[in-house]
């Protein structure tokens, strides 16, 4: 019986400490994008503060065509350099949480048949069957997990070689 108790004190402990993972995982990642979006703001009132002595010091009209034109293009890549740099972030934070979650399913399955083999030392005689079933459902549970994972990961990689091609185009390059 102590045995049990130790076992799931063990596995108390290790979900805890998975969450403070998280946890400080979500910390450092809102933290860069506090930054990110600070000097993003930083960046747009720079911008905005010199777009706005360059209209006050336009004197005719194809002044203004030149000087409105000019302000765009700026504005633009630094909309697509802040998406990029977006993505990267989100992109890492995912990375980070998958990652963490495919370590928290190995030890549960882990944990799992082993508990199940436990189990199956003290159930009756005739039992194996129901405990080979229990044993076939993880497995499968799993594989369909590792599956769905991987689609994610092929999504999460489509998703960022379609941002590199729209920030791409948009800055012109080819």
């Amino acid at each position: 019986m102590a045995q049990g108790f130790d076992e799931l004190a063990a596995f108390n402990k290790a979900q805890i400490e998975a969450a403070l993972k998280l946890a400080d995982a979500a910390a450092e990642h809102m933290e860069k994008l506090a930054e990110m979006q600070f000097n993003a703001a930083r960046a747009t009132y720079s911008n905005s503060v010199n777009a706005l002595r360059q209209l006050t010091a336009v004197k005719d009209v194809g002044e203004l065509q030149k000087v409105t034109a000019g302000l765009a293009q700026p504005a633009l890549a630094e909309a697509t350099a802040y998406a990029k740099n977006l993505y990267s972030l989100l992109g890492s934070a995912q990375a980070k949480f998958a990652e963490n979650l495919e370590q928290q399913t190995a030890e549960l399955k882990k944990n799992m048949l082993a508990a199940l083999d436990t189990a199956m030392k003290s159930a009756p005689p005739g039992s194996e069957s129901a405990f080979a079933a229990a044993k076939a459902a993880i497995e499968s549970t799993n594989t369909l997990y590792e599956n769905m994972a991987k689609t994610a990961k092929q999504m999460s990689s489509l998703a960022e070689a379609n941002i590199a091609a729209v920030a791409q185009s948009v800055s012109g390059k080819k």
